[in-house]
């Protein structure tokens, strides 16, 4: 999980880094960048996500989620983290193709969502609300 969610954090940084930069050869490494960035967390996410779904069927299974509001709150969540993780992908091949509109400043903003979805993901299971 920790591995999943430092690519998740540092992916949209090189998009705001690749945005900002005027030199081909510095958009060029960030590309190659954020392809082996993506490659090495996504297979970590998919990772997190199946030993969570372990964790459920040892806690006794999909009933136990259901009566759980907040392990159903968790698995949305993380669930739209993945989705993230997802457009993400398409954002590395938006920004190669030179067809990405986003500015900097929106793209920063983008890159603060994971650590709010990781807060609401965090409290769920703390406060098991």
């Amino acid at each position: 999980m920790f591995a999943w969610f430092a690519g998740i954090f540092y992916l949209p940084r090189l998009f705001v880094y690749f945005i900002e930069s005027d030199n081909q050869e510095t958009k060029d490494t960030l590309t190659l960048m954020q392809r082996k960035l993506f490659r090495f967390t996504f297979p970590m996410g998919l990772i997190a996500m199946g030993m969570g779904l372990y964790l459920v069927s040892a806690l006794g299974g999909m009933e136990y989620v259901l009566t759980q509001r907040w392990i159903m709150l968790k698995l949305f969540l993380t669930l739209i983290l993945l989705g993230y993780q997802l457009y993400c992908w398409q954002l590395i091949t938006q920004l190669e193709s030179k067809h990405c509109n986003w500015t900097s400043k929106q793209m920063r903003i983008f890159n603060e969502m994971p650590v709010l979805l990781l807060l609401l993901i965090l409290i769920s299971a703390v406060f098991k609300f």
